[in-house]
């Protein structure tokens, strides 16, 4: 019997998830998938000097390693513990814009590579 496709519907895959009090300084809209192997993009609004942590919810499978693939031009991305955050710049006011990776297993055992694209607009 073959195995489902893991690409028969979109899943919800990352939030923007931080502190209660820190969640007015960052929105983002959920940000979609459609399969181990796909590449998606995502909106956040940050205000300068503050920080966003973006978590591996929802990816079905294991999540072994997670990349920086495109640093921001203006603020600071790191990985800590399979979370990305990004920092933004104190004092800006603009565009910035930052990539990532979750790597790993899919539910099936396949390989799993999914590519975010965070386009941020920091404001004061």
């Amino acid at each position: 019997m073959p195995k489902p496709s893991a690409v028969a519907g979109a899943m919800l895959i990352l939030a923007c998830s931080l502190s209660e009090a820190a969640n007015a300084a960052c929105t983002s809209s959920p940000v979609f998938f459609s399969g181990p192997l796909s590449e998606t993009e995502g909106a956040i609004t940050v205000n300068a000097g503050t920080a966003c942590r973006f978590n591996p919810n929802g990816i079905p499978g294991a999540v072994r390693e997670v990349k920086i693939l495109q640093a921001p031009k203006v603020g600071r991305a790191k990985v800590e513990n399979l979370s990305v955050y990004y920092a933004a710049k104190p004092g800006y006011s603009g565009p910035d814009e930052f990539a990532y990776a979750y790597i790993g297993t899919d539910q099936y055992g396949g390989p799993m590579n999914v590519v975010v694209r965070r386009k941020a607009t920091v404001v004061p």
